[in-house]
């Protein structure tokens, strides 16, 4: 935690023991107080990637201090009002405990799973998939680009067959071209060195044009994508290298561990649900009819007392 946030929360601390002696409480107002285990409690509702982030952030701490006592005052209050009575919040509050409960049971069963050791799974799974851990072929090159957006069509292919015979006719001038041709904005930082230029983060044209460069120095022809023309040079080129079983032992048992857990997790889930349902259909039949145009629950119509049409009288036989 940084330092700005703990001497924020122990100033807090020590202001309230003096006054409560209790050293878990951290701020209170008009006889209500927070405690540590209620910021435990809320900040385990944070995601654990952001956690850090947020105890870094007085701004967050005080946010989150005013937002627990105004929840504690405001349900004070409902308390105080005997609302925790009614059979409609008495009914959400257990909802809430359920909800509570459910996710409590999920964690604990989840952290009873015991993982066996899955290194020959995963190296069946690498046997069987070995494709796909392969390094495919690296291709990097120089760049040349024409633009179509500053020249008509025509200009700019005649350009690019202009940089292109300067090109051939000395290979080792590519770079020093680059700066006089390209119109190509990126080259204020890379240079005209296009790395990895067979991947696909590059449009169909132009990475089968520099996938098809084999021999280090070798210059493309003219290629027209929709950005406009362009002129390629191969300076490196990896070739495609099948990956070992080591070499990716461990995203593999990874994996297979995440799919253990998972398989683990939904039989536990599944055999819950295959539990038989007994329904009341007489019960489950009132549904339809049970709630308003609006979606609330409608309330039984009850005669008033001394109202209503007397019950007849019986005639004697």
């Amino acid at each position: 935690m940084a330092k700005h946030l703990g001497w924020i929360l122990l100033a807090a601390a020590g202001t309230i023991q003096a006054q409560t002696g209790s050293s878990d409480v951290v701020v209170s107002r008009g006889g209500i107080a927070i405690t540590l285990q209620d910021i435990d409690t809320y900040l385990s509702r944070v995601p654990k990637e952001q956690r850090e982030k947020f105890i870094d952030s007085p701004q967050r701490i005080r946010d989150m201090l005013n937002n627990l006592m105004l929840t504690k005052q405001m349900a004070e209050q409902a308390r105080a009002a005997h609302l925790d009575q009614k059979p409609e919040i008495q009914s959400q509050l257990r909802a809430a405990d359920d909800d509570v409960l459910a996710r409590a049971r999920m964690n604990e069963f989840m952290a009873s799973i015991k993982v066996p050791d899955l290194t020959e799974l995963a190296r069946e799974q690498y046997l069987t998939h070995k494709d796909l851990y392969k390094v495919p072929v690296k291709t990097d090159v120089y760049h040349l680009l024409i633009s179509t957006e500053k020249h008509s069509d025509d200009e700019a292919k005649a350009l690019a067959e202009k940089a292109r015979a300067e090109v051939l006719a000395d290979p080792k001038k590519f770079a020093a071209l680059v700066e006089k041709y390209s119109e190509d904005t990126s080259k204020a930082t890379n240079k005209g060195l296009i790395k990895d230029a067979g991947s696909t983060s590059f449009v169909v044209e132009f990475r089968e044009a520099a996938s098809a460069l084999t021999r280090i120095g070798e210059i493309s022809p003219v290629i027209h994508t929709s950005y406009g023309y362009h002129v390629l040079q191969l300076v490196a080129r990896s070739p495609e290298r099948q990956q070992s079983f080591d070499e990716v032992r461990e995203q593999l048992t990874a994996s297979v561990r995440e799919q253990y857990i998972a398989a683990q997790r939904r039989d536990y889930v599944n055999g819950l649900n295959n539990q038989k349902l007994d329904i009341n259909s007489a019960t489950l039949d009132t549904l339809r009819d049970r709630y308003d145009e609006a979606g609330n629950v409608k309330v039984a119509a009850t005669p008033a007392k001394g109202s209503g049409t007397p019950p007849a009288t019986p005639q004697k036989p």
